[in-house]
Parts: C-alpha cells; structure tokens; sequence
C-alpha cells in the first residue's frame, strides 16, 4: 500500500520520502512503489488533522473514497499504519464473509506499506470536504465521547456507510456511500475467495 500524505502530515510525523532514504531501502521502495502506483485501491491520500490537542490522521481511498479517522496516532504508531488500517479494515466488514476474505487476499497480495508526498488534487478536497463537512473540524467527535471513551468504530462505521460521497462519471454526478463502493471494488478486484494467512505485518521504517 501507498499512502500520499501532505507536507504538512510528513513533517509533524518526521517521515521521509523514498528518496530520502539510505540505500538499498530507497531502492527496494521505490521499486514497490512503481508496481503499485495507479492501483487505486492500494493507494491512500491522508492529512493530520487535531482532536483534544492529539494527533490524529484522515485517510481516503483513492478509488472509493472509503475513510479512516485515525485517532491520538503517534510518531511511533506510523510505522505500523498497515496495521492499523487493516485491523478497522476486517472490524468494520467482520459480519461480511466473502469482503474479509477478499481483504485478507488483498493483504496478502500487497504487504509492504510505504509513503509519498499527498499530490492529488481530487483526493486533497475529499480530505479537506470530508474533515469539514463530516467531521465539523473534529468538533463532532465530542459526540462520539461516552464515559471518556472516543468510540472510533463507530465514527468510522458512520462516515463510510451512513455518509454520502460524490465523483464524478459520464452520467453526471453519481452519489454513494464509500463503504458500498469500496466493499464493490474489492471483491470484484479480489473475488470470493477464503482468509489468507496473514495480515500485514511486513512495513518499511518510514523515519
């Protein structure tokens, strides 16, 4: 997976771009980079943003705009973003059968996790529409605050299968909600299929 971050997201979590990197790792990145660059499932646009004066990072999915508010990320959590995002992955579709199993294929397939600088100016307005619109700026989020618990699951549960997107196609503008979508892709993309082994667990030191 390849995740686009800002310049913004790169400096406040010391991340260094491929070319940064000491050899053989920029190479080996870089070579990874090239076989899954334009695969817009594997590729996530993400941006910092603040919620109770902590960290925390908006994804979006290239080809779906499915989305993920990571919450309180640390420095030290980014090297295990793949992780992260295949664990809310598998939790948000755990009721779906054929959708975790195709995801475990799509794990599988793809383990090695890296990032970029964030250049896409279509997934750069989903971001800032989506922290705007949806999350008021992270302002509701306090909604999602029960017994001084931040209820995560379902804040992402909410924006992806409750909360509409927009792209545009041929027909005009076409409305959807990204869960729907993204779960479409997917099994098309990966086909009914059992659980892989493993998840992701292989990531390149980003720092």
């Amino acid at each position: 997976m390849i995740f686009y971050l800002t310049k913004l997201t790169l400096e406040r979590y010391k991340l260094k771009l491929p070319h940064e990197m000491a050899p053989p790792t920029n190479q080996i990145v870089e070579s990874l980079m090239a076989k899954e660059r334009g695969n817009e499932l594997l590729e996530w646009g993400g941006k910092i943003f603040y919620f109770d004066r902590r960290k925390c990072v908006q994804l979006a999915n290239f080809a779906s705009k499915f989305t993920l508010f990571l919450m309180d990320l640390k420095v030290a959590d980014m090297n295990e973003i793949g992780n992260i995002v295949a664990q809310y992955l598998l939790e948000l579709y755990k009721e779906d059968a054929e959708m975790c199993g195709c995801l475990e294929r799509m794990f599988s397939e793809a383990p090695y996790c890296t990032v970029d600088r964030l250049t896409n100016r279509s997934i750069i307005a989903t971001l800032n529409h989506t922290q705007r619109s949806f999350a008021w700026d992270g302002y509701r989020f306090y909604d999602y605050m029960q017994d001084n618990i931040l209820h995560t699951i379902q804040i992402n549960r909410d924006v992806n299968f409750d909360w509409v997107f927009s792209r545009k196609t041929d027909a005009g503008t076409e409305y959807f909600p990204s869960g729907e979508l993204f779960r479409e892709l997917v099994t098309t993309r990966y086909g009914s299929c059992p659980a892989a082994a493993a998840p992701i667990d292989h990531i390149y030191p980003f720092s």
